[in-house]
């Protein structure tokens, strides 16, 4: 069979509604497209790389599936200590290079298989069906288990996203119910909403290249001290980086305001008094920001969950 690049969601910042679209949990994992032969099976990441022992898990497939050979989309998830799906997690399966420590990792992250498209079925190509079509086939294809299921559908996408934000999901998709099968993104069919987490977060560093601002180092209070959280430069505007390059002599530090990182190449340590507001994904297992997006500079001061101010002393 021939390997398929699979169909992917435009990013939308509003939730398409309409009789013809159908609303889907964005599951927080990677993609992965599976080929079954008989007995046999082979899974894929959308980039192309087969990823099958890595995922002993998805073995059950084969004894799930009604038919002789197909094609078969979805996503590959952990769930963490909250039965929220976790990109992180996910992540430290998929960098798994060696199979010695493959059993490790299925007990300390087991994944689960979403599934949510089926492209062939028993050497007939189900791309030209409409969604709607391929979701009653699969639907009548793949029997269920608590690790390989199907994701749900629903009519309302403003519910489904409200519900997602409570939940601290990553977001929705909405598919129109007519669409074919098209590789990529140029369709006009399928589109993600994504639900942005929002932080004050205190700036104490500018990363430079050749004498213009890179990104920010941004940081959170914690007990005390200042904690890295990640660089940021999206949405960092041409006057933020003036006003930053104007000030810089007044506001620089002799050395990190970080508790957990001291050094680096390039950077200009501040004081600790400037704060911007970011949008971000997800914190991460690691103290991290993913994807952080600077919304703007704040004269709000950075304070910690107690409501305690950060007092620099530098």
């Amino acid at each position: 069979m021939e390997i398929i690049k699979p169909m992917e969601p435009i990013l939308s910042t509003n939730i398409i509604e309409g009789n013809n679209f159908i609303h889907q949990i964005k599951w927080d994992g990677i993609r992965g497209i599976t080929y079954i032969e008989k007995n046999n099976y082979k899974v894929f990441t959308k980039n192309g790389n087969e990823r099958t022992s890595f995922y002993p898990e998805l073995n059950e497939i084969i004894d799930l599936f009604k038919g002789n050979s197909g094609i078969i989309d979805g996503e590959i998830i952990v769930l963490d200590d909250n039965a929220r799906p976790t990109f992180n997690y996910i992540l430290n399966r998929e960098r798994i290079r060696t199979k010695s420590k493959i059993n490790y990792y299925a007990k300390k992250y087991p994944v689960k298989y979403i599934i949510f498209d089926l492209l062939y079925l028993d050497g007939e190509d189900l791309r030209d069906y409409s969604l709607e079509e391929r979701i009653n086939i699969l639907n009548e294809t793949i029997k269920k288990s608590s690790v390989i299921t199907i994701t749900d559908s629903f009519s309302n996408g403003n519910k489904l996203y409200q519900l997602m934000e409570e939940k601290n999901y990553e977001g929705i998709v909405s598919k129109n119910i007519n669409s074919r099968y098209i590789s990529g993104k140029k369709h006009g069919m399928w589109f993600k909403t994504k639900i942005l987490k929002k932080m004050l977060t205190v700036i104490g560093g500018i990363k430079w290249n050749n004498g213009c601002v890179k990104s920010l180092l941004l940081g959170i209070y914690s007990e005390g001290n200042i904690i890295y959280v990640g660089n940021a430069s999206i949405g960092l505007k041409q006057s933020d980086m003036r006003l930053l390059k104007e000030f810089r002599n007044s506001i620089s530090a002799d050395k990190s305001p970080f508790s957990n990182l001291s050094k680096g190449e390039d950077i200009l340590w501040l004081k600790p008094i400037l704060t911007c507001w970011v949008s971000f994904l997800e914190w991460t297992n690691t103290n991290s920001l993913r994807h952080p997006k600077i919304i703007g500079f704040s004269s709000e001061k950075s304070i910690n969950a107690n409501g305690e101010e950060f007092t620099y002393r530098g």
